[in-house]
C-alpha cells in the first residue's frame, strides 16, 4: 500500500501501481454501476415508465429521419417538444440513444455515463482547488452516488442537469480566477445543456449560478468590467442553446394543467422531518433493503451521503472552518438552507420564497432542493479529509457534533416508538463503517485504497442497486413471448397495427404499457405525465399518472362512461385492465379486455356547424351529436366554409407519421374536414404551399376548411409555429 501525502503529492490507490485519478474513478464507477452496465438491473419507476419511452420515441423518429416534436401515442397525442422533462432536445441523451432506441438496458448505460461525467467533473473541480488525489476521488464518488443523486436515479432529467453541475462549477471558478474566454465557452455550453431540462433542479442550479456570478463581480479586485462582460456572454450562450426548449414550454404552458402551482399542492412533495434521520444511515427506515417504513417518499427524502463524509466532518471540520472559513460557511449555508426549503411548510422559508420568487410556483416538490446538498456535503467531507491528511490531530466541528447527537437520539426514539428496532442495527452498521474509515486516517501510514474501499462498500450497501433505484431488467421490458397482462396487451395491440391514423387503447393497472406503448408505436388515450392539455383533462378526464383501476378513472360530463361519443371520436377501441370490470372478457391468464365497436372514422366530412361559447361544447348537446354530419366550433371561429350545407369531400390518408400527416382530398365545394387527432398550438396545414387555419373542432380535434378541387393536404407539427403562437398569446 502507499502512503497518502499532503495536497501537493500524488498517491497511488491500488497497491504500488500508478494510475491517473480519472482511471481510478472510472474503475470505481464501473464497479458501483455493474448491475446496470451488465444488463442485470434497470433503473425503475419514472425512468422506465416515463423518460425511457420519451427518449426511445424521439431517437427512433430521428433514425427514420422524422421529427420527434409530436408524440401521437400518449393521451391521444401531445407536443413532446414542449414537455420540459422529456429531453427531446438533449443531445447527450438523445444521440447515444439513437444507437439502440428500444433498449432499456442501453438507456440505463447512457444515464450511468452521465453519472461518470459528473464524477470526472467533480474530480477536475477538486484538482482545481488543489486537493490531494485521495480527496479528489472521495469528493467525486460522493458527488456521483451521495444522497438523492443515488436515490433519485429514476428522475432522469434532474439527474442529467445535476451531472452538468460540476463542469459548470469548474467553468465559472476558472472564469472568475483567470477571466479567459475559453472558460466562457465551457460555462455557456454546459449551462445551456443543463437548462434544456426545465426542472426544479435546473432552477436551483441557475439560481445558484446567478448568485455566484453576482458575488464574483462584487468581490473581484480587478478587471471587473471584463468579468461582467464574460458572465453576460455565458448567460447569452446558455440562453441561445436552451432557447428552443424554454420557448416551446412557455408557448404551450398556458394550454396545460401546470400554469401555476398552489402552495398547498407544492408542499405535498416536501421533506418529512423524520427523514432527516437518513443523514445518519441509509438503512434507518429499511428503504434500501427490505420493506420501507419511511414517513415520506423513499427516494426524494434521502440524505445519506455516506458514513465517511459525516465522520470526516464531525472530527476534522473544525480545522476546515479555521483554515478555510469561506469554503466551509458557504457549503454549510447551502446545506442548511436547502434542508429548510425542502421541509416545505414546516418552516417559514419555503412559503415565503414561494410567494415572491419568480418561477417557483411552477414546481411541485420542495424536496428537489436536496440535490444541491450533495455537492455541498461532498465538498465539506473532502475538505475535512484533506485536513486529516495534512494534520492527524482531531479538530471536531462541535456545532455539527451536537446536532448529529441530537439527531441520533431522535432516530433511536422514532425507531423504538414505532416498533422498528432493526433501525438501530443499520445505524450501528453505518457507525462501524465511519469508525473504520477514521481509523485508517489515524494510522501512521494512510492506506488510500482501504479508505476508498470502505467508501465503496458503504455505497454498495446503502446507495447503489437498492430497492429505490434498481429492478429486474427483464420485468420492465414488453415482449410477445412472456406471460403477464402487459405482454398480453402488447400482443393484442401489436397485432392490430395496420397503418393509417391509429385506433387507441386505455390501459389500467399495467405499468409496463403506460408510456411504454410509445416505444413500440402503440397508441394510448391515457399515459403517465405531470404535464397535460387542460382541455383534454377537462373533457376526457384521464389522470396524469398510471390509473390503478377502471373504476378509479374520473368521469366527466363528456365521458360519463365508456359509451361516450367522445371516445368514438378518439378512436378508443380497447379497454385493457388486470381487474375484471363490466363487459370485460379474459384474454390469456390475467388480462381483461373490452373491445368497443362504435368508433368513428378517423377523418370526418361534416356538412353543418354548431357554435358554442367558451372553450368546450355543452356536454348534453355534444353527447347527442351525429358527428358524421355535424361539427362543433367556438363562437368566435371565422372560416370560409359555411355553417350549413358544407361541401362533400372524399378523403384518403396518404401518409401518417408522428409529426406529419398527408391526406388526399377531393372536395366538390369548400368543405369541412375533421381529423380525429388531438389539436394543439403548432400544427400547420398546407395545400399547394398555401396555409389553411387549423381550428379546434369538437372540443379537442383538428378541423379544417378545404377549398374545392383535388388536393394534397399536408399537416406538420412546427416548433416555429408553436413559438409564434405562444408569443402572440
Amino acid at each position: 500500500m502507499i502512503q497518502d501525502m499532503s495536497a501537493g503529492k500524488r498517491e497511488g490507490v491500488w497497491g504500488g501501481l500508478k494510475h491517473s485519478a480519472a482511471a481510478q474513478l472510472t474503475a470505481i464507477w464501473a464497479l458501483l454501476c455493474l448491475p446496470w452496465l451488465a444488463g442485470f438491473r434497470a433503473i425503475p419507476y419514472d425512468a422506465a415508465q416515463q423518460f425511457f419511452p420519451a427518449l426511445s420515441f424521439a431517437a427512433e423518429q430521428l433514425r427514420q429521419l422524422q421529427a420527434p416534436w409530436w408524440n401521437p401515442y400518449l393521451y391521444g397525442g401531445y407536443p413532446q417538444l414542449a414537455d420540459p422533462q422529456m429531453m427531446t432536445l438533449q443531445p447527450t441523451m438523445l444521440v447515444p440513444m439513437m444507437l439502440a432506441p428500444t433498449s432499456l438496458h442501453w438507456f440505463g448505460v447512457v444515464v450511468m455515463l452521465h453519472v461518470l461525467a459528473a464524477g470526472l467533473g467533480a474530480l477536475r473541480v477538486a484538482r482545481h482547488h488543489q486537493l490531494s488525489q485521495l480527496s479528489q476521488l472521495f469528493f467525486a464518488v460522493v458527488v456521483m452516488f451521495g444522497g438523492v443523486a443515488a436515490s433519485r436515479l429514476q428522475h432522469t432529467p434532474m439527474i442529467v442537469s445535476y451531472c452538468m453541475l460540476p463542469w459548470l462549477w469548474l467553468g465559472l471558478s476558472r472564469l472568475r480566477e483567470n477571466k479567459r474566454w475559453a472558460d466562457v465557452l465551457l460555462s455557456g455550453v454546459i449551462g445551456g445543456l443543463c437548462a434544456l431540462q426545465l426542472t426544479q433542479v435546473t432552477y436551483f442550479i441557475i439560481l445558484g449560478c446567478a448568485i455566484y456570478s453576482v458575488a464574483a463581480v462584487v468581490l473581484t479586485q480587478g478587471q471587473r468590467r471584463r468579468l461582467m462582460l464574460q458572465l453576460a456572454a455565458v448567460a447569452l450562450l446558455a440562453g441561445i442553446i436552451s432557447a428552443p426548449q424554454w420557448l416551446s414550454t412557455l408557448a404551450y404552458l398556458p394550454q396545460t394543467n401546470r400554469t401555476q402551482m398552489s402552495l398547498d399542492a407544492a408542499v405535498e412533495g416536501a421533506l418529512h422531518w423524520q427523514s432527516l434521520a437518513t443523514l445518519l444511515s441509509g438503512g434507518v427506515f429499511s428503504q434500501g433493503r427490505g420493506d420501507s417504513w419511511a414517513f415520506g417518499d423513499i427516494t426524494t427524502d434521502y440524505l445519506y451521503f455516506g458514513a465517511a463524509p459525516l465522520a470526516f466532518w464531525l472530527l476534522w471540520g473544525g480545522a476546515v472552518v479555521r483554515h478555510h472559513p469561506g469554503r466551509a460557511r458557504v457549503a454549510l449555508l447551502v446545506i442548511v438552507m436547502a434542508v429548510l426549503f425542502a421541509l416545505g411548510a414546516a418552516t417559514p422559508l419555503f412559503p415565503w420564497l414561494f410567494s415572491w420568487l419568480p418561477g417557483l410556483d411552477l414546481f411541485r416538490r420542495p424536496s428537489d432542493a436536496l440535490f444541491v446538498t450533495v455537492p455541498a456535503a461532498a465538498w465539506l467531507g473532502a475538505q475535512a479529509l484533506q485536513a486529516a491528511l495534512q494534520s492527524r490531530k482531531l479538530s471536531p466541528h462541535w456545532p455539527s457534533v451536537i446536532v448529529m447527537a441530537a439527531m441520533l437520539l431522535l432516530a433511536c426514539g422514532i425507531a423504538l416508538k414505532t416498533g422498528h428496532p432493526v433501525a438501530l442495527l443499520w445505524l450501528l452498521v453505518s457507525a462501524v463503517l465511519g469508525v473504520l474509515v477514521v481509523r485508517q486516517l489515524r494510522q501512521p501510514v494512510v492506506k488510500a485504497g482501504m479508505v476508498l474501499g470502505l467508501v465503496v462498500v458503504d455505497m454498495l450497501l446503502f446507495n447503489v442497486a437498492t430497492s429505490f433505484n434498481s429492478r429486474s431488467l427483464s420485468r420492465q421490458v414488453l415482449t410477445s413471448e412472456r406471460s403477464g397482462p402487459g405482454h398480453s396487451a402488447y400482443r393484442i395491440l401489436k397485432a392490430e397495427q395496420n397503418g393509417g391514423i391509429p385506433q387507441r387503447a386505455v390501459a389500467f393497472e399495467i405499468a409496463q404499457l403506460t408510456n411504454g406503448a410509445a416505444v413500440h408505436g402503440l397508441a394510448l388515450a391515457n399515459g403517465y405525465n405531470p404535464l397535460q392539455s387542460a382541455d383534454y383533462l377537462a373533457m376526457v378526464g384521464m389522470p396524469n399518472s398510471p390509473v390503478s383501476s377502471v373504476g378509479s378513472k374520473q368521469a366527466t360530463e363528456w365521458t360519463p362512461d365508456f359509451d361516450a361519443p367522445l371516445y368514438d371520436l378518439l378512436g378508443l377501441r380497447w379497454i385493457l385492465a388486470v381487474t375484471p370490470f363490466d363487459g370485460s372478457t379474459t384474454y390469456g391468464k390475467s388480462l381483461q379486455v373490452l373491445e368497443r365497436d362504435a368508433i368513428l372514422p378517423r377523418v370526418l366530412n361534416p356538412q353543418s356547424v354548431k357554435r358554442h361559447e367558451g372553450r368546450h361544447p355543452p356536454a348534453g348537446a355534444f353527447n347527442q351529436t351525429d358527428f358524421n354530419n355535424t361539427l362543433w366550433l367556438q363562437e368566435s371561429t371565422v372560416s370560409a366554409c359555411p355553417d350549413a350545407a358544407g361541401g362533400r369531400a372524399e378523403v384518403a390518408v396518404r401518409r401518417y407519421e408522428a409529426s406529419t400527416l398527408t391526406l388526399h382530398v377531393n372536395a366538390q365545394a369548400p368543405a369541412w374536414i375533421v381529423i380525429n387527432e388531438l389539436n394543439a398550438p403548432g400544427w400547420v396545414a398546407e395545400i399547394e404551399n398555401v396555409r389553411l387555419p387549423v381550428l379546434q373542432g369538437n372540443g379537442l380535434f383538428r378541423a379544417l376548411c378545404v377549398p374545392a378541387g383535388k388536393h394534397e393536404l399536408a399537416l406538420r407539427y412546427s416548433p416555429v409555429e408553436l413559438w409564434q403562437t405562444g408569443l402572440r398569446g
